[in-house]
């Protein structure tokens, strides 16, 4: 099983509103809102890195009011 932390920045006002959205979306595990950095980590897996990254790219980073993302693979 593939793990990460997915770090995301959001449009001001928007962190309830799409924590809640990636809460949604299957291989997201938790999203948490944070202070500091980022807006929101969510920890998400799949079945492989390469499905990982699909996941980020295509479900993930496109939901709307997310401005940026940091993607940090678990390794062990």
């Amino acid at each position: 099983m593939a793990k990460a932390y997915l770090k995301v920045n959001v449009v001001p006002g928007k962190e309830k509103i799409i924590r809640s959205a990636l809460s949604e979306i299957k291989g997201v595990k938790e999203a948490y809102m944070t202070t500091g950095e980022q807006d929101i980590i969510a920890l998400i897996e799949a079945d492989n890195y390469d499905n990982l990254m699909k996941l980020v790219v295509t479900k993930l980073r496109v939901v709307e009011g997310i401005t940026k993302t940091d993607t940090n693979f678990i390794l062990e």
